[in-house]
């Protein structure tokens, strides 16, 4: 038995590792490996003994997510090769869109291919199956996951944005309609070439993610719901 490094009452495993690097970055961090030593009370050798590079320990924080976001959709959803395909991946949505806004600091490395295969695999299997049940098979089925995940991912990446953007500018405020209200008195007597109603509903979600978080969630819905209704449709 190896000894414990002073400072510790266990020994160093990967998943203290990747829960400490997604800690810090939950903490507004961008960790590096003598950041995540000192924290871990160890030496950075002992993280490369588990960890061959940083990229593949924001990898396995990056799949902390991902499983984080499985089991709050199993939760809503039960299994998810008997729930409703539609449903399923409404939950599917939700649950993305909220784990990486609760984990926005991390959010930019969502799109790295994750270091489990197991997990990878166990999505595409899911994933197949619930398209198929849609009705939806081979090229199609890739066409339309395609389409979700665009939607899906892409949305959660600028919201999860907004959210680090703001807090690295110290940004916790909008003033509502500012935008209408500038445009009217930049250039009063331009021709209207829209209506004042269509302006200001655009003016009123431009900001949405910090005037209203609630509808601008449901509008996220909205638009998925409209997706996966025209994919099955097509």
């Amino acid at each position: 038995m190896t000894r414990l490094a002073e400072g510790r009452s266990t020994h160093l495993d990967r998943s203290e590792i990747a829960q400490e690097t997604l800690r810090l970055f939950d903490e507004g961090g961008d960790p590096s490996i003598r950041q995540l030593a000192k924290v871990l009370a160890v030496t950075p050798s002992a993280i490369y003994h588990h960890f061959d590079s940083r990229a593949q320990i924001v990898q396995a924080a990056i799949e902390i997510v991902f499983i984080e976001i499985l089991a709050s959709v199993y939760e809503e959803v039960g299994d998810p090769f008997e729930a409703d395909p539609i449903e399923f991946l409404m939950a599917t949505g939700f649950c993305t869109r909220r784990a990486f806004c609760s984990h926005y600091a991390i959010a930019p490395y969502m799109a790295a291919t994750p270091e489990s295969d197991e997990l990878s695999a166990g999505t595409l299997a899911i994933m197949a199956n619930v398209f198929e049940r849609l009705g939806l098979s081979g090229e199609a089925a890739a066409e339309a996951f395609h389409s979700y995940g665009s939607y899906t991912f892409g949305n959660s990446l600028f919201a999860a944005n907004r959210l680090a953007s703001n807090a690295a500018l110290e940004i916790d405020m909008v003033e509502v309609g500012r935008l209408e209200r500038f445009r009217s008195e930049a250039s009063p007597d331009a021709k209207q070439r829209s209506s004042f109603e269509t302006r200001a509903a655009i003016d009123s979600v431009m900001d949405i993610s910090m005037v209203d978080p609630e509808r601008d969630e449901a509008l996220f819905g909205t638009g998925l719901r409209r997706l996966l209704v025209s994919i099955t449709n097509a």
